[in-house]
């Protein structure tokens, strides 16, 4: 991983921080908004049994696993779902570093999973929604009017395509180094949500 894009990641979630996020999530918790104890989620985005979390929870770990499938588009998620790529345990090692960003982003996470409105247009959590469903909350983030929402977005997204495209298993589908890349192989496409288009 480049020191720029590990730069552009530490940015997008110290920003999150001094924006108010905490106090977002602290006016959720108060109003009942999110639970009190994390508990399980879909054993296919479980932490897998030999990981040991420091800085995310089961559930935080399932909440951004979730997230980031939806962000690096198909052949991530396809990636994922069959467990050749593992951004949840590369955001673990990346928090090892930056171990002051771990809290704010354990509750952006909580807020992604369990806000309901008018926080987010979701009833249930985004670990249980469809695809398309998980894609239209992300929506709602990025094209938010409050700033707060747009950065929880941002540090998501920005700690998702660092997770996955800083993973070595991620040069069989972005075809880089381009020793022979594969027609239309394209990196800034590549790291486009589908939405910027």
């Amino acid at each position: 991983m480049s020191a720029s894009h590990r730069e552009d990641a530490l940015a997008s979630l110290a920003a999150l921080d001094r924006r108010g996020f905490l106090r977002l999530a602290g006016l959720a918790a108060a109003a009942g908004v999110l639970p009190s104890g994390c508990g399980d989620s879909s054993s296919a985005l479980a932490p897998p049994p030999d990981l040991a979390l420091r800085f995310l929870t089961p559930r935080t770990y399932a909440v951004f696993t979730a997230a980031a499938a939806r962000i690096v588009g198909p052949a991530g998620a396809q990636r994922i779902e069959a467990r050749r790529l593992d951004p949840g345990a590369r955001t673990e090692a990346f928090l090892a570093s930056a171990p002051s960003l771990a809290p704010t982003l354990r509750q952006a996470l909580l807020v992604l999973e369990f806000g309901v409105p008018p926080l987010l247009a979701k009833l249930r959590p985004f670990t249980a929604l469809a695809g398309e469903a998980q894609d239209a909350i992300l929506r709602e983030l990025m094209a938010s009017r409050f700033a707060t929402k747009r950065l929880i977005f941002g540090g998501v997204r920005s700690l998702a395509l660092l997770a996955c495209y800083g993973d070595a298993a991620s040069r069989e589908w972005i075809d880089y180094p381009p020793a022979s890349p594969r027609a239309g192989a394209d990196i800034e496409a590549a790291h486009r949500y589908p939405a910027d288009a």
